[in-house]
């Protein structure tokens, strides 16, 4: 099979680096895969890595990651996408996130008839969505969901490849050299794209949290790029001037992250990010939106298995939470060191990239099954109801975005 995979963009972040491993999987078993990517001028890292990988990587250049409201796709990038399917020959095209599922839908599978997969790692269910096409989810309510909207879903939890995503296998001493992290010192870790919608939110109540800890010991390490670099760059610089001391370091992306989680000592994060941490053996502080903040224990994993790595607080953006969470590890080894243990353990048993391909590749078996037929009247009804959605206020649109 000729597969074509679309990345909505090229930068470090949980669903690409999925999208990713997954991509080198189907390769291994034995189908053609090419890989599309967006970029808004220069290329992020995530393309590098393909190449690398020994995949072809067909790239376009756009300034929106996201469609203009009420429009039902970008058409530039469904024009893009349209030649990559041709070019590539692509018997399926495998996308992820919702923009590039709409250019997908009204480009290469309106004019050519290609069936499309789209996986969805974010937090909501768009409404709109079309019901036809294949749909994989990244946790059990997200999926629960879709299939109550009607929607062909299934549910892959965000896989980790645990050989590479391995404290064994990769040099953690040397980042904390390169970076001035003391032996004494516990780093605390996230890498994560640094977008106002989701991300910025939680990266800094963690760095206004630091102050109410009062413990000299935390260096809070922030490894990634994004819109809302700047903004946390600055808010960086005020906790450290308030502390007299380097509390908080961001490091700009990384080609290569797996040396920030192999030298972290506590973890933060969401989403896949949160995964890979766990998969190095460490500690977990979930972050999420509103204020939303949650230690990952054994108490508390089936409220993961259900909602994903993420959450949404009751909008109380106050830090002293995640204050307490992380000060709560950081005073006690014993416990890190055990649910740094359990960590790695959960996600050998439960998140492995082998059992995900194959999950996958059964997906991806039915979606050719159903042939080359074009879904006109999916894509009109996605167009309405969208440009429906678009137009509601902000706080009834939570999913419809």
């Amino acid at each position: 099979m000729r597969l074509l995979v679309g990345l909505h963009h090229l930068e470090l972040g949980g669903s690409q680096l999925n999208a990713l491993d997954l991509a080198v999987s189907m390769r291994d078993h034995g189908h053609d895969v090419a890989v599309f990517g967006i970029h808004d001028g220069t290329p992020g890292p995530v393309a590098d890595l393909a190449r690398s990988a020994g995949l072809p990587v067909i790239l376009t250049r756009h300034p929106a990651e996201r469609g203009r409201r009420v429009a039902p796709a970008r058409w530039g990038v469904a024009r893009a996408l349209t030649a990559a399917a041709r070019t590539h020959r692509a018997d399926l095209l495998h996308v992820y996130e919702f923009p590039l599922s709409l250019d997908a839908l009204f480009g290469p599978h309106l004019s050519l008839g290609v069936p499309v997969v789209t996986t969805i790692y974010g937090m909501a269910v768009p409404s709109w969505l079309a019901r036809g096409p294949e749909l994989v989810m990244g946790n059990r309510d997200l999926t629960d969901q879709a299939l109550a909207f009607g929607m062909s879903a299934h549910l892959i939890e965000p896989p980790v490849n645990t050989d590479s995503d391995n404290p064994d296998a990769v040099d953690g001493k040397a980042f904390r050299t390169r970076y001035g992290i003391a032996d004494d010192e516990l780093m605390i870790g996230v890498v994560s794209r640094l977008e106002p919608e989701m991300k910025a939110e939680g990266i800094g109540r963690a760095m206004a949290a630091l102050p109410l800890i009062g413990d000299d010991r935390l260096r809070l390490v922030v490894v990634g790029d994004g819109p809302s670099y700047a903004d946390l760059e600055e808010r960086a610089r005020a906790v450290n001037a308030q502390l007299g001391r380097p509390a908080v370091l961001m490091t700009g992306a990384l080609t290569d992250p797996r040396p920030a989680y192999a030298a972290t000592d506590i973890a933060i994060g969401m989403g896949g990010s949160a995964l890979r941490a766990m998969s190095f053996g460490a500690p977990i502080v979930v972050l999420g939106v509103e204020g939303f903040s949650r230690s990952c224990t054994p108490e508390d994993f089936d409220y993961f298995i259900t909602n994903g790595y993420f959450g949404y607080g009751g909008g109380d953006l106050d830090p002293a939470p995640l204050a307490a969470q992380i000060a709560e590890l950081a005073a006690d080894p014993v416990r890190r060191e055990r649910l740094g243990e359990w960590s790695r353990r959960t996600v050998e048993e439960r998140y492995s990239l082998k059992a995900a391909a194959d999950a996958l590749g059964e997906i991806y078996t039915k979606a050719m099954a159903a042939g080359q037929r074009r879904r006109v009247g999916a894509a009109a009804r996605v167009a309405a109801h969208k440009a429906v959605a678009d137009l509601l206020p902000a706080a009834l649109r939570r999913g419809d975005q």
